[in-house]
């Protein structure tokens, strides 16, 4: 007892120390390709039906890299049949996108960037933190949510459901106008923890939500005057578009808040990727 009371800082540090190094073991141990965390069980759909062999490989890298919070990798390029710049980029743009959809749970990844000189390419990932331990705390304070959220909708109807994913976007998020190409805000972290982020981490955070509440869903990349995340929702046996940030954009007072719902004022938006996804239906989800 003596020894801790005079070296009580150390005592503490070396316990941390433990602790994180058990929390490490426990979540690599229950990491699985389509069960990254506890949030969301993937179906890699994308990867498994829309991609090349290079793409997959990179798409491989780039999960790998997000899940153990590497911070770049050198890229062979020969490894990936790509012979200049342009062709690598083609490359990381396309698993980028698909890792994007298939992967909404990924709290820490928040995109790329590259850098090529003398021939040579190296890979960035965006981190939207550098904590693992945000991981593994934001997995536990995001469950307490989303069974929240499923006791809450657990007697409603589809329609019911959808609408309610919608107005909780809203009543629970602000939209991040001062830093919004920051990392963070790409993560459901934000969504979820801090309320502020901006489309990208509205799409994801709304496609788990989905996933837990039986709504078929996908995730979106393409532009409506900027590049922009939405969703498509499966409603009455055909699928439409679903825009939570319009939600988020307005208050509920106002004659636009629902906009995000009517597939009338998104039938202008463009997908990078239309052949991923189902046929959407150009007239409103519901009746009005």
């Amino acid at each position: 007892m003596g020894f801790i009371k005079n070296h009580k800082v150390i005592c503490i540090i070396v316990l941390l120390i433990v602790i994180y190094g058990v929390f490490v073991v426990v979540r690599n141990s229950t990491v699985t390709r389509d069960y990254t965390n506890s949030l969301y069980k993937s179906d890699e759909r994308i990867y498994k039906e829309e991609l090349g062999e290079d793409d997959q490989k990179m798409y491989d890298l780039m999960l790998e890299g997000s899940l153990k919070h590497k911070v770049y990798f050198n890229i062979d390029m020969d490894e990936f049949n790509c012979f200049d710049f342009e062709d690598c980029a083609d490359i990381v743009n396309y698993a980028n996108d698909a890792l994007m959809v298939d992967h909404p749970e990924l709290m820490n990844y928040a995109g790329y960037s590259w850098q090529f000189s003398n021939g040579k390419f190296r890979l960035f990932l965006r981190p939207s933190y550098y904590l693992s331990l945000k991981d593994y705390y934001g997995v536990l304070r995001i469950e307490s949510i989303l069974k929240k959220i499923e006791k809450d909708t657990k007697k409603m109807s589809d329609k019911q459901k959808i609408i309610y994913v919608y107005d909780w976007m809203g009543s629970h998020n602000s939209y991040d106008y001062y830093f919004t190409y920051a990392s963070k805000n790409q993560s459901i972290y934000n969504v979820f923890i801090k309320h502020n982020a901006v489309c990208a981490g509205f799409a994801k955070a709304s496609q788990i939500i989905f996933q837990r509440i039986g709504i078929e869903s996908y995730i979106v990349s393409g532009s409506s005057d900027d590049y922009h995340m939405w969703n498509i929702v499966k409603y009455d046996d055909k699928y439409y578009y679903y825009d939570s940030t319009v939600a988020v954009g307005y208050k509920k007072s106002s004659e636009h808040y629902y906009d995000g719902l009517r597939q009338e004022t998104m039938n202008e938006y463009v997908s990078y990727h239309s052949e991923w996804y189902p046929e959407i239906e150009k007239t409103n989800m519901f009746a009005e």
